[in-house]
């Protein structure tokens, strides 16, 4: 409703504009030709064409003005996890180039490649994981029908990662199996497991017995990141039959909320009694998983450690755009320090702190890779201004800091240094809020701009930062003073 409410009112202003300008020639001809009738066609044609001309510009950039806005599209939505993975790893790469630590960047480049690679190869990662000694070693020896490594009673057999190849029957594609040190393991080797099970496409969680606190914890952080887990309990040639059924259902009801009844199985890969694992249960519903979720778990899994590195990038991002806000906050608060102490001003003046705030408002902006108009660096310095004004905190800055000041200086130098500091202290409270605006994709948040002013402030009024704070005043400002006749 307001746009052609508008075109009809620049409509009008022109049509009047065209009416005005075409009685106004007419007079300048008329007068012109009692004089000279050629100068009067000449002056008249160069003053139409001008007009002519700048009714062309005001029409062009009128059209800017008033022409409907298109709204940049979003790019559409994955629709399937395949279509996730796939746009995730692409964004990565641009995330990636924005961290500038070389040596962490080429290590996340590197990680980045193997995933991607994984991704190419539509290649399956199963990892068995548990406590020592439950028999991980012997269900990656009897899912691939062959020893694959050393068995034994002694708790951590296996100190680091192996992998093989494994050819699982009716399923089509590459399957690496890895069997991993023991969670709960000294010397770091559970961390080492633990890594290698946010890794897997699908996870073999091996016990012998009912889940105990650790092991329940270590489960459900397994299954809060996503990973598509078996619960598998093996040695069950050491219980009796109902007692195998009896700890099945325990374990079903621990994990009930979490995974399905069928992904919990018993098996036995290595029993005493007779040289044939009983593992068809297992190898049934790996199988059944494999096929019916097989792309899909490659996909779940690649974009889950996308996601990671993601996260990753964006805390090394977040680190450097927080050294260059802090070196820039540092710089301008210095500044206005400076400018103030220098001045003849007996208080604070906030217009003149904005001034230096929308400097630092336009470079913070810079460092996080937002650009920001003077205009509007300008406006965000004036409305912290106002708030900073009306919570008092000029005032309270003035107050916190004459104390520290009395305590380091008693001369005539103080009263005016303490503006400087000031001046100092409260850019610094500024920078700061506007650090959480940019951080914050350029939004005050819930409480809007006061609640983050007065956070900042109740942050720094901490005594030994305030000291520590003067200390530093003391040596920045009193540098940029000059001294008055009345100093000397």
């Amino acid at each position: 409703m307001r746009r052609p409410l508008i075109i009809a009112v620049a409509v009008l202003i022109v049509l009047g504009l065209l009416l005005w300008l075409t009685s106004t020639l007419g007079t300048l001809y008329a007068g012109l030709a009692n004089v000279n009738p050629w100068m009067a066609q000449a002056i008249t044609t160069v003053v139409v064409l001008l007009m002519l001309g700048a009714l062309g510009v005001v029409a062009y950039y009128g059209w800017l003005f008033l022409r409907p806005r298109r709204r940049p599209q979003p790019p559409p939505l994955p629709k399937t996890t395949n279509e996730a993975a796939v746009s995730h790893l692409q964004s990565l790469d641009q995330q990636l180039g924005q961290v500038e630590d070389e040596v962490a960047r080429q290590a996340l480049l590197e990680r980045a490649k193997t995933v991607t690679h994984a991704f190419e190869r539509q290649r399956l990662h199963l990892v068995i994981v548990g406590s020592g000694s439950v028999g991980k070693t012997s269900l990656a020896n009897a899912l691939m029908g062959e020893m694959a490594g050393e068995t034994a009673v002694t708790k951590g057999t296996t100190t680091h990662q192996q992998d093989y190849r494994v050819a699982i029957p009716a399923i089509d594609g590459e399957i690496i199996l890895s069997d991993s040190p023991g969670l709960l393991d000294a010397g770091g080797t559970d961390q080492v497991s633990r890594e290698l099970a946010t890794q897997a496409d699908l996870l073999l969680y091996v016990v012998d017995n009912d889940l105990h606190r650790a092991q329940y914890e270590i489960l459900m952080q397994l299954l809060t990141v996503g990973k598509r887990t078996l619960l598998v309990l093996n040695k069950t040639d050491r219980y009796a039959d109902d007692e195998v059924e009896l700890l099945v259902d325990r374990l079903r009801q621990r994990v009930a909320q979490r995974m399905e009844i069928k992904d919990v199985v018993a098996i036995a890969a290595h029993p005493k009694d007779i040289p044939t694992p009983e593992i068809q249960a297992l190898v049934d519903r790996i199988i059944a998983i494999l096929r019916a979720e097989g792309r899909d778990l490659i996909a779940n899994n690649i974009l889950l450690q996308s996601q990671r590195l993601s996260l990753e990038a964006r805390q090394l991002i977040s680190q450097q755009r927080q050294q260059k806000a802090e070196a820039i906050i540092d710089r301008y608060q210095w500044i206005g320090a400076g400018v103030l102490a220098a001045t003849p001003l007996p208080v604070i003046d906030m217009l003149a702190t904005a001034a230096v705030n929308t400097q630092m408002v336009v470079e913070l902006g810079q460092a996080y890779g937002i650009a920001v108009s003077i205009e509007d660096a300008r406006t965000l310095a004036m409305s912290l201004a106002k708030t900073m004004g009306s919570l008092g905190l000029v005032k309270g800055a003035l107050k916190l800091l004459t104390v520290g000041l009395q305590a380091n200086l008693a001369t005539v130098v103080a009263g005016k240094l303490l503006q400087g500091v000031s001046a100092a202290y409260l850019t610094r409270i500024a920078g700061k809020s506007f650090v959480d605006y940019f951080e914050n994709q350029q939004e005050w948040g819930d409480g809007g701009i006061q609640a983050v002013v007065e956070k900042h402030y109740q942050l720094n009024r901490r005594d030994q930062i305030v000291q520590q704070f003067i200390q530093q005043a003391l040596a920045s400002v009193g540098e940029k003073m000059p001294l008055t006749s009345e100093d000397r």
